[in-house]
């Protein structure tokens, strides 16, 4: 019982709480940056690769556009083109939204409706980033000027899915180093933390000791500890 007493007055001690509060303010800053630089590291690469897919898709539409591959699915030249896009899966849509190109050879001839490629077709740049399934995704519309009007045809849409994994990777090789670090960092807040903590609270222990000193006849009349300005008031 006399045990459990203890426990529960150390848990209630400014000892304690100065510990939890020091450890706390050492753990919880490096838990949130860690956070912090994964995900900005995460948003800059995206972008960055998104950026680099998209000018890449829009040279590539020109191409296809200049080369009549809509009608003309066979150039070996576009078709390699399109296979070394970085690495990626890219579908080449008519205007009646028909898979004429698949590089992964798994749709072609199929019919493609959803909300991207329909934007696309009247005109948008669609770019879209999967960071569960760890993928970006982005449609280009194939369009050309007519000379009559000045407008601009929307022949068909390409499609452009390319794997983040490479990102990944990264991310996690960024915050297994920031775990490692975070870590280190722990536990020198907890060493520190029970140090400090032991410090802090020293004055009151000499005036907790002081005042048995007094009751039992054995101390001086008046405190002395003048550590902290409040020590001072108390004595």
């Amino acid at each position: 019982m006399s045990r459990f007493k203890n426990v529960i007055n150390f848990f209630k001690s400014l000892k304690f709480r100065l510990i939890l509060f020091l450890i706390l303010f050492g753990i919880v800053p490096g838990i949130v940056l860690k956070v912090g630089i994964v995900k900005t590291y995460e948003d800059r690469s995206v972008s960055i690769k998104t950026s680099e897919i998209l000018s890449q898709a829009k040279i590539l539409a020109n191409q296809i556009v200049s080369n009549d591959y809509l009608n003309y699915p066979n150039s070996t030249i576009i078709n390699a083109e399109l296979s070394n896009i970085y690495d990626g899966r890219v579908m080449v849509i008519d205007n009646e939204f028909h898979i004429i190109k698949d590089t992964y050879d798994l749709d072609t001839n199929k019919t493609i409706i959803s909300k991207e490629v329909i934007e696309s077709y009247y005109g948008q740049e669609i770019k879209k980033y999967d960071a569960e399934n760890r993928y970006i995704e982005l449609t280009v519309p194939l369009s050309r000027p007519v000379e009559q009007t000045g407008a601009t045809e929307v022949l068909g849409v390409m499609l452009v899915s390319v794997s983040t994994d490479s990102i990944n990777l990264n991310m996690e090789y960024l915050a297994r180093n920031a775990y490692v670090i975070q870590l280190i960092c722990a536990v020198a807040a907890v060493f520190l933390a029970v140090i400090l903590s032991i410090q802090l609270v020293k004055p009151f222990h000499k005036m907790s000791k002081s005042i048995d000193e007094i009751k039992t006849g054995y101390g001086e009349d008046a405190l002395s500890v003048n550590d902290y300005t409040e020590t001072i008031e108390i004595c």
